[in-house]
């Protein structure tokens, strides 16, 4: 089934942690409470000569501006003496999510209420402030933005913004082999942004009040190489809790590595908030990088043999399959749709993103899984909702599609929305088969009583399934079939009704049992 989403963070004394501070500095966090009037306009500037009444603060600067569309403005300093020039991208062209037949591709500066972040990358020359100082303001909406430069016409070096720079793997890309995404966070103007969608997207955001989980790169050993993968700890974390942890797997596309999902991707934020709102589960959150996991047609055997060992024994984190969660965007989605047709059931949930649809409908047991597929609304790796339907008449499939393109516009709320509605929720992935059979149910010519006590034992076993109450549920569901079997038998269901009732209550049965 097709949805639209709307948009409702080490061990202490690892050499890798990475501090909280590092995340919250003063000089960023203070950006979210700083509220001036408009700056003056930077183009008449004369070059070779900083200007006293301009920030030159390095790096960015989100300001409460009433003469911005969307009530918030960026202002973006780059340093850099020996540059001739300078190039601010951003990921912020816009698209209207409100009107998806609209076709136009709008700038940030004609931000109105329905539109969204999707439309591709705002590409400008940075105005020369002298003294090396370069700058350029944009109106910018709410939740994480992503942005980058290229100095001295050089595109193929994304170059990281030294003031905010990501905090990248010691052991991930380097040069132009990255793609350096730098984040900047921007509140939500209820007034002026006015926009559902937009509102949602301040799970992205920083809270000043919020429990604090922690995030490192942890080092490990793969094929006699030390490597890291990205470890973030929720909120409180407790190595002897009595329930291990569910553990989330996440994986990065081309041009980045373990690093992007915590920074751009903007797990560590959303996590600590969905989990301060219950939204979530606190689960450990894992990030590899793909080239230590091992050959794709051999179903990365260092993920299985190594990486996975290597978590489940140095954090309280549960060894059942159903208690992991593996996702990956773009190149990422190739690997998790690889991991699925090589041993479905080594995970209990799935998210391919961006990656269109390569999972096999011949795959054994893909009825075990939970898999949400995804990507936003102007990505070239959408993938087919047909062919998501197809699998989902085998499996267990969901398919969501967000307000975005090819990138972390899309990509974090697919994460909020994986995290938040469906992983650990049997029930979010059973409910179109439960619908199904209610509806097949209301089609056949049973009397009201003997409809009644189908979907009633249909509604209980979802409820069941929902409470972890499996065995609980397949007695219910053994039950609908006994029944269904009795009405066939009787006459009162017709061959043709009893075939469109008992394949999907077999679906589910089998699925359930799977994971008892």
């Amino acid at each position: 089934m097709t949805s639209i989403a709307l948009q409702r963070r080490g061990d202490a004394g690892d050499p890798h942690e990475v501090p909280q501070d590092r995340i919250f500095g003063s000089r960023r966090w203070r950006m979210f409470a700083v509220t001036v009037v408009a700056w003056a306009m930077l183009l008449t500037m004369a070059p070779g000569t900083a200007q006293a009444d301009v920030n030159l603060t390095p790096g960015p600067t989100v300001v409460a501006d009433p003469d911005s569309p969307t009530g918030y403005t960026g202002h973006f300093v780059y340093y850099d003496p020996d540059a001739t020039s300078v190039r601010f991208v951003a990921d912020i062209m816009l698209r209207n999510w409100a009107d998806t037949t609209d076709t136009k591709v709008y700038l940030p500066t004609e931000y109105e209420p329905g539109l969204m972040r999707g439309g591709g990358a705002y590409d400008v020359e940075m105005t020369n402030a002298g003294d090396g100082y370069w700058v350029t303001d944009v109106p910018l909406a709410a939740g994480v933005n992503q942005y980058w430069f290229y100095v001295d016409g050089n595109t193929n070096l994304w170059v990281a913004d030294p003031a905010n720079s990501p905090i990248f793997a010691p052991d991930g890309l380097t040069g132009t082999a990255r793609r350096a995404f730098n984040a900047v966070y921007v509140p939500y103007d209820a007034a002026k942004q006015d926009f559902a969608p937009l509102a949602a997207r301040q799970i992205e955001l920083p809270r000043a009040d919020s429990p604090k989980g922690t995030w490192s790169y942890v080092p490990f050993e793969v094929n006699g190489t030390t490597r890291t993968v990205g470890v973030y700890l929720p909120p409180g974390y407790d190595a002897d809790r009595a329930e291990p942890y569910k553990t989330i797997y996440m994986q990065h596309g081309g041009g980045q590595d373990q690093s992007d999902w915590m920074n751009i991707g903007d797990v560590p934020f959303i996590m600590d908030n969905l989990i301060q709102d219950g939204d979530t589960e606190p689960a450990v959150v894992i990030t590899t990088n793909t080239n230590y996991l091992g050959a794709a047609n051999q179903g990365y055997p260092n993920l299985r043999n190594v990486v996975i060992p290597f978590v489940e024994s140095n954090y309280n984190v549960s060894t059942q399959p159903i208690d992991r969660a593996f996702a990956g965007l773009s190149a990422g989605s190739f690997v998790t749709q690889n991991l699925i047709n090589y041993d479905a059931d080594a995970f209990g949930y799935y998210g391919p993103w961006s990656g269109g649809v390569s999972v096999r409908a011949t795959t054994p047991d893909l009825a075990a899984p939970y898999i949400l597929y995804g990507g936003g609304l102007w990505d070239f790796g959408l993938p087919n909702a047909n062919a998501v339907a197809g699998l989902d008449e085998i499996g267990f499939v969901e398919n969501v599609v967000v307000a975005g393109a090819h990138d972390f516009n899309a990509w974090n709320q697919l994460f909020t929305t994986f995290a938040r509605d469906y992983l650990w929720q049997p029930e979010a992935f059973i409910q179109d088969e439960i619908d199904t059979l209610k509806a097949a149910v209301a089609a056949t010519g049973l009397n009201k009583g003997n409809k009644n006590a189908l979907t009633v034992k249909l509604d209980q076993a979802l409820r069941l399934v929902a409470k972890g109450d499996s065995a609980g549920a397949l007695e219910i569901l053994n039950g609908f079939v006994a029944q269904v079997d009795g009405f066939a038998a009787s006459g009162k269901l017709t061959a043709e009704q009893s075939a469109s009732l008992l394949p999907v209550a077999q679906k589910i049965l089998t699925n359930v049992g799977h994971w008892q």
